[in-house]
């Protein structure tokens, strides 16, 4: 949930995560394997979502089961996505898959979706129509396991600065919830000023350059806008460190590794933009009528230099631009190598998506 540029070629090992399954639902299969799928992004220029876009086109192109992958990716809201449903139904896509911008508000076009026969999966974030499948990482858990570190790291007393994503949006719902059921426990921290950064790497690190002062925070919690804030530490805070909660993000993971010896603790929390092709992975169970589960949850790691040595050095890709998020492959769900990902071949753009 990002700002980045395009992404280039690596060939590196991955990070990990563990998958928590959900009730089940039993879905008739489809009549063919010609399947086309349409994809709602509401949120284009961002490379985390280009990622996660990338990740369905390229186990859609391994899968050897889908035909077209269809893709509105624009900046908009609730209403312009459901412009995109009501447009995907009028394609007769099999399946669509969305990061939703809004738990609700899509409700009413992803019902008639259903209703038409169309599989849909919200990826990142949930949505509440009756019917949908959920393909996330676990968001609640996600704002709590760096909450909990964070609190390990500050010895359980003093000031946070707590930045958020974007106000409304179901996975900064979620993670502030499971952020505050831990903050709640510990009576000597207090969160003395609370933010929203929007998501937007600009926006989050003027923010830290104007509100981090010696002294003021004792730590720091982000929604995986990171590696601006740990700038603006070297700046203001006169060469000290606060320990400071981000994501999988290449340039975090750099700093964390770096400036470990200089007294930095980083908390690396797990974010993959990959889920777009475990979102994949799902909408084919689900249209070959195999018993999926209703909700597939990723568990979240937080990872320290110290606690965690090898996987940072093992996630850290050398070359890569500073926002590229580190995990890109999710086992049991996505199946393409690095190189098969950075390709971002939807099945009608490639004569040969299985070549790595």
């Amino acid at each position: 949930m990002k700002s980045r540029k395009s992404m280039k070629p690596l060939f590196a090992a991955a990070t990990s995560v563990a998958l928590v399954l959900g009730m089940s639902l039993t879905a008739a299969p489809a009549n063919a394997n010609n399947y086309v799928i349409g994809v709602s992004n509401g949120w284009a220029g961002n490379s985390w979502r280009e990622t996660m876009v990338c990740a369905i086109k390229a186990e859609a192109t391994l899968s050897k089961k889908v035909s077209k992958v269809l893709v509105s990716s624009r900046n908009t809201d609730a209403a312009g996505q459901s412009a995109d449903v009501r447009a995907f139904i009028s394609q007769k896509v099999n399946a669509i898959i969305i990061n939703p911008g809004d738990k609700d508000a899509i409700n009413p076009a992803l019902g008639e979706a259903i209703k038409a026969g169309i599989k849909v999966i919200a990826v990142d974030g949930p949505v509440s129509a009756p019917g949908a499948y959920i393909v996330s990482n676990d968001q609640k858990k996600y704002g709590a396991a760096g909450a909990e570190a964070l609190a390990k790291a500050m010895n359980y007393k003093g000031n946070v600065l707590y930045m958020r994503g974007i106000s409304g949006h179901p996975a900064d719902t979620l993670r502030d919830e499971g952020f505050k059921s831990v903050m709640a426990k510990y009576k000597n921290m207090k969160v003395t000023k609370e933010v929203f950064t929007n998501w937007d790497w600009a926006k989050g690190g003027e923010l830290a350059k104007q509100l981090l002062k010696p002294g003021k925070f004792q730590g720091v919690w982000t929604s995986g806008i990171d590696y601006p804030v740990v700038e603006a530490m070297k700046t203001n805070l006169r060469g000290k460190y606060i320990p400071l909660v981000g994501a999988d993000n290449n340039e975090f993971l750099r700093q964390t590794k770096e400036l470990a010896s200089k007294g930095f603790v980083g908390i690396v929390v797990s974010n993959p933009a990959v889920i777009g092709g475990a979102g994949l992975k799902v909408a084919l169970d689900v249209l070959d009528g195999k018993t999926v589960a209703s909700e597939s949850l990723l568990t979240p790691t937080a990872w320290t230099y110290k606690a965690n040595k090898k996987e940072i050095d093992s996630s850290y890709f050398v070359g890569q631009e500073a926002t590229f998020s580190s995990a890109v492959k999710i086992p049991g769900y996505t199946t393409f190598s690095p190189a098969q990902l950075f390709r971002c071949k939807a099945p009608q753009d490639s004569d040969d998506g299985a070549r790595a």
